[in-house]
């Protein structure tokens, strides 16, 4: 009998499942109608932000709670897939959770998690140097095919603060086609976007990338589809709960079923956006096409956190160096320390997420990204330092002319350029006395013997040939049982991507020179003619001796400090530039004091007083050198809040020119930006206006449109040109003849604290004849990695190894309007890799001399794989000839003999 019943119960349930299965095979039969010829592909993801309102702990824990949510969804639901960007998410989870990292690594497998974004975090692309974003990419789909056997095929950045011109070029060298993005869209929906060296990349972009699903999903194909008539539309629609949220939600899901399964609706369904994008692509005729940077939104993320941006620069300075020298010496035998150098790289671009190099974080966040920039600072100076000292120990010095300094120069260019050198020294330098250690902690406490307008302050300087160097000692102080000093000199043609050595003889007086100073408001040097105003310290006047022309506008004074106060009524205060409900000179001077007028340099310092906060302002004019640089000691106090306006500092420039055009350096490229809402004469497109209009105020024509750039900017009428270099500061702005360098912010949200304390900010000008592609991008290279000049190590040890000469050139690059990046080993062959870029729009012929003579030469992406398409390049001996097209990003895989 439990035979014949169970036979019974067997059948019922099998009539059960036939009947439930006829069913569904009905309702997907009645489905298909006039509007099922459109579809929404469902993206399941969770937008995770790095460090926001929480701290590098929590964003650990965060990712791992979210993945796991996300596998429980995947077992549950066998059509749900997810996708999910940078490889710092997976790499969380592999460190916190390994079992939950090899489900995941099934489910990459089986194409229902999918890989995106190919970056380490979904990182600023405006901020970031262009070999810092390379890295990024290298670092993270170099993990994803490692741990999962593929690729990243789409860029992923939802959530960013604007997008630069490269990027499209970027995503192809880093094996990607697609993009996918929500802010600052010149088009909705699907575009083709296009780099300036021609890379395309199919683009989507739409409101958000955490969008809910309800009833009226339908609308998304009105907002981003394609609405020609006739057309079959499509679009991608992502959706869940972001950050802490666990993506999907069990309602979003069931919701997904449910309009799927509704008649007279259009087709809804869980897809890949791999998928979406393949599909799109075949249907995009009509579709529109952009060409290059698509702005600007949260401009007052460009300055917003000193600390963190000044920690940004310099890692990404420090690591370049320490890349060149370890560079050098893996071609001459030792171990490349490939693993440190990497593991700083990747603090570097996990801090470059867009909320945490952009400084909208909260305090506690903020500080964590400034403690991990100490950190990089600490080690990448130390791996640097090492490499440098074993090259510098192997140079063969003369004897008797004094002590040896080894300079570098890290560029494959030759060039012109100051050298500062640190000596020590067991007596104090002839020419000054210098002051005790307690009152001189910054080696600034020392006077010139004798009558200080005969430039006194000076020592000998030779080089091996016996050529003598007019020096100056800019720095003294006790260090017992001696002395450390700082010195200065121009050099007029210092060796390309090589090093110098120099004799220094503190015991002897140095070259002398007539004093730049002409009067008591007054300088000549070899470039200019300059007038200064000695009760505020600004240039009133400044005449370029080579074209006569005159930069400052008639009234005006250069570098005058402003305090713009926003609007403490202003929301998201971080992020935006406010409301400026006033505007104020910095003008309460305490002292305006000629500090220096030696033979290479004058400085004029000024002390300058606002509300709480102090301004130590050094201005340092080279008698022949064409540089005006300001050395900023910035003590600032200022804090904003809902009872008071926030305080915004800029240094201002007033420049004489009538109709100027203003380019701005940018990651690989150099773009031109509008000037009061206007881009060559006609009204700029909106993708180059503000993106957030706050309180009405249209930023371009009332108070200046703020923009991102790297190491410089430049206005220029084409005849004659103005750059302003900086260091360290990334917010400019052009208005009504003004150009101007945002310093410090305020802010006040979500970090109240966002900058109190000590800060040091170094900027200067340079102007120049033609336009910016006259030496500006070389200076602003000079200016930020200046050559690396120090001591050997100690000569009381034998030194039969030392056979080096005392100059040598090993890198060296003929090409002009080309230049160099990058210089590193390769992450997996005996190559050294360098990467250049082509900048002035030109087909170029150039020319790369090597260390050694050359056994191969390969074009590489990203990736460090072979790019398989027509290259040409000639070898010989160690020399090579290369074509590279205009605006190309190359990077080289070198294998040396």
């Amino acid at each position: 009998m439990k035979v014949h019943y169970s036979k019974i119960i067997l059948s019922v349930i099998c009539f059960l499942v036939l009947s439930v299965s006829m069913f569904a095979v009905k309702e997907q039969q009645v489905l298909p109608t006039d509007a099922k010829k459109d579809t929404i592909h469902i993206v399941g993801h969770a937008h995770m932000d790095m460090n926001w309102l929480w701290t590098y702990f929590e964003t650990m824990k965060m990712s791992n709670d979210n993945l796991r949510q996300v596998i429980a969804f995947m077992d549950e639901f066998p059509d749900f897939t997810f996708i999910q960007s940078q490889a710092s998410v997976y790499r969380f989870v592999e460190q916190v959770d390994p079992p939950l990292f090899e489900r995941l690594k099934e489910y990459v497998k089986s194409g229902r998690i999918e890989l995106a974004g190919g970056m380490w975090t979904e990182s600023d692309t405006n901020l970031p140097s262009g070999e810092a974003l390379s890295r990024s990419f290298l670092l993270a789909q170099k993990y994803f095919q490692k741990h999962f056997g593929r690729t990243a095929k789409i860029g992923w950045l939802p959530d960013n603060f604007g997008h630069i011109s490269q990027y499209p070029q970027m995503l192809k060298l880093s094996k990607m086609d697609y993009f996918y993005f929500s802010r600052c869209k010149p088009y909705n929906g699907a575009f083709w976007w296009r780099a300036p060296d021609g890379s395309t990349v199919l683009a989507f972009g739409n409101e958000h990338g955490n969008g809910t699903v309800t009833p009226d999903l339908k609308n998304e194909l009105d907002k981003w589809g394609d609405n020609t008539p006739g057309v079959n539309r499509r679009v991608m629609h992502v959706t869940g709960v972001g950050d802490h949220g666990g993506g999907p939600t069990r309602e979003n899901i069931n919701m997904v079923h449910q309009l799927g399964n509704t008649p007279d609706y259009p087709v809804v369904k869980f897809t890949s956006a791999l998928d979406f994008f393949k599909k799109t692509a075949k249907k995009m005729d009509g579709r529109p096409t952009h060409t290059g940077e698509m702005q600007f939104i949260f401009e007052g993320c460009y300055t917003t956190s000193s600390e963190i941006k000044s920690g940004n620069r310099n890692a990404e300075t420090n690591l370049f160096a320490g890349e060149f020298f370890n560079t050098l010496r893996w071609i001459n035998g030792d171990r490349y320390p490939k693993a440190e150098l990497n593991d700083l790289w990747e603090v570097v671009v996990f801090n470059q997420f867009h909320d945490i190099l952009p400084g909208s974080a909260i305090y506690e966040a903020n500080r964590d990204a400034v403690a991990r920039y100490t950190e990089v600072e600490r080690k990448s100076k130390e791996i640097k330092d090492a490499a440098f000292f074993r090259m510098a120990d192997e140079v063969k010095f003369k004897e008797g002319l004094g002590q040896p300094v080894v300079a570098y120069n890290l560029f494959p260019i030759n060039r012109k350029t100051i050298v500062e050198a640190t000596v020590w020294s067991h007596e104090e330098p002839v020419s000054v006395t210098v002051g005790p250690w307690s009152s001189n902690f910054y080696g600034l406490d020392y006077t010139s013997k004798g009558d200080p307008k005969e430039n006194m302050a000076t020592v000998l300087v030779r080089d091996g040939k016996g050529n003598e160097y007019t020096a100056q000692i800019v720095f003294s102080k006790p260090t017992p049982p001696g002395y450390t000093t700082k010195i200065q000199f121009i050099d007029e043609n210092f060796p390309a991507g090589g090093y110098k050595t120099y004799y220094v003889d503190v015991a002897n007086k140095g070259k002398q020179s007539k004093s730049i100073m002409t009067g008591e408001d007054s300088f000549e040097t070899d470039f200019y003619n300059i007038k200064f105003n000695p009760k505020t310290g600004g240039i009133t006047s400044l005449v370029d001796k080579r074209s006569n022309k005159e930069y400052v506008k008639q009234g005006g004074e250069l570098n005058k400090l402003k305090m713009y106060l926003e609007d403490k009524n202003g929301g998201m205060k971080s992020w935006l530039i406010n409301k400026v409900v006033d505007i104020q000179d910095v003008d309460s001077i305490e002292s305006v004091k000629i500090i220096e007028t030696g033979p290479v340099r004058a400085c004029v310092e000024t002390v300058k007083k606002w509300g709480k906060s102090k301004f130590l302002e050094r201005m340092y004019i080279y008698k022949s050198y064409p540089r005006i640089q300001y050395d900023m000691e910035i003590h600032w106090l200022e804090t904003g809040d809902a009872q008071n306006d926030s305080p915004m500092l800029r240094a201002t420039f007033p420049l004489n020119y009538d109709d100027p055009d203003f380019f701005n350096q940018v990651p690989y490229y150099v773009a031109q930006r509008p000037i009061d809402g206007k881009i060559n004469g006609q009204d700029a497109p909106a993708w180059l206006k503000s993106q957030y209009k706050t309180h009405e105020v249209d930023s371009e024509l009332d108070w200046g449109q703020e923009v991102p750039a790297q190491k410089w900017v430049d206005v220029t009428d084409g005849k004659s040109g103005f750059a302003l270099l900086n260091k360290t500061r990334y917010g400019h702005s052009y208005h009504q003849g003004e150009l101007r360098l945002t310093l410090m912010r305020a802010a006040g949200y979500p970090d109240i604290y966002p900058n109190l304390g000590k800060f040091r900010v170094s900027y200067a000008i340079y102007p120049h004849e033609g336009d910016w592609k006259n030496g500006v991008w070389v200076e602003g290279d000079d200016f930020n990695t200046p050559v690396e000049a120090n001591e050997p190590p100690s000569l009381a040890l034998v030194k039969k190894h030392s056979t080096r000469p005392e100059s040598q050139s090993f890198f060296s690059l003929e090409g002009k309007g080309v230049y160099m990046t990058g210089l590193k080993k390769a992450e997996n062959t005996e190559e050294i890799i360098i990467r250049l870029v082509e900048v002035e729009g030109d087909h170029k012929k150039l020319t790369l001399n090597l260390p050694k003579d050359i056994k191969s030469i390969r074009k590489v992406n990203f990736l460090e794989e072979t790019i398989n398409e027509k290259f040409d390049v000639k070898v010989k001996g160690n020399s090579s000839t290369i074509t590279i097209k205009p605006h190309e990003i190359l990077t080289l895989g070198v294998k040396l003999k």
